[in-house]
């Protein structure tokens, strides 16, 4: 997992110009390159994650995007004019699912967004009869309980544009749970429902509006690398082999995901909607065996 080092970030095209994207969890792993992703096509960044040592991390990336923006030679996009048109970034430690506060931190952006990523979630993983009353409690509250009441607050708020776009990322462990997967694959499972529920309606509110998720297979992340040594190894064994892309295997990188996610909100995506998208290379096929 060491050997691999993202590309150094380039502006894209500017298709995201003036859209405003909640992405939870975007310090870090799949969230930060999401983040990465939109901001570099011209998107404003509302980021949020868990704690203040989280908040340094933020602000690198907003300054990196913010330079390659004032430096005429990093872009790739004929139409980015230096030094303007830069996307803002505004970082959040707490809990915006409140309803005071989700329109206290959009002030900024005009009260309005485009896209919703939710990325952040609790990955415990103690085996049945062993999980604690907090391990449920913390994964509960993560994985479903914050992702609704956060989209529940951004409806009654009227928070959303038309043709906006939810993104869910959610996890292989649906279709191929293992031991001390329980709470983790039960709760991505039911963020999947809630995105077919709001592919249902939110366009009735919000016209144009598509909600996915993706199933992300094992993916090269700070927290993977968190993992004891064994067990990314065992890990590995399990899984690389199944991955059809790249002969002998590989792990996912971050960048892979936020490719996936970055065209599911775009405007060529406008006829997927209530879908699990796989981007794990084949590892896990999504209705289907492997």
């Amino acid at each position: 997992m060491a050997d691999y080092q993202p590309g150094t970030p380039k502006l894209q095209e500017q298709d995201l110009q003036g859209k405003v994207a909640i992405v939870t969890g975007a310090t870090k792993g799949i969230g930060r390159a999401i983040a990465l992703d939109l901001s570099t096509r011209g998107c404003s960044i509302l980021g949020t994650y868990s704690s203040p040592q989280s908040a340094h991390n933020f602000d690198t990336l907003s300054h990196t995007v913010g330079d390659l923006y004032q430096d005429p030679y990093s872009s790739r996009a004929s139409s980015v004019t230096p030094g303007s048109n830069a996307p803002t970034f505004k970082g959040v430690v707490a809990d915006i699912t409140s309803l005071p506060s989700v329109g206290t931190v959009l002030r900024d952006f005009g009260g309005k967004i485009d896209i919703l990523v939710l990325n952040a979630a609790v990955n415990v993983r103690p085996r049945v009869g062993e999980a604690s009353e907090a391990d449920v409690a913390r994964s509960l509250m993560r994985n479903v309980q914050w992702p609704v009441v956060l989209v529940e607050n951004l409806v009654r708020q009227r928070c959303f544009n038309a043709n906006s776009r939810v993104v869910a990322i959610s996890s292989d462990r649906v279709r191929d749970p293992s031991p001390g997967s329980t709470l983790f694959t039960s709760t991505k499972s039911a963020l999947e429902s809630l995105t077919r529920c709001w592919s249902l309606e939110l366009p009735l509110l919000f016209p144009g509006t598509t909600s996915n998720a993706i199933s992300v297979g094992l993916t090269d992340t700070p927290g993977l690398r968190s993992y004891p040594p064994a067990a990314v190894s065992a890990l590995k064994a399990a899984r690389l082999a199944k991955v059809k892309v790249a002969e002998g295997g590989r792990l996912g990188y971050a960048e892979d995901v936020a490719d996936v996610v970055g065209w599911l909100v775009g405007e060529k995506s406008r006829w997927v909607t209530g879908s699990v998208v796989a981007a794990n290379g084949g590892a896990e096929y999504v209705g289907g065996a492997s």
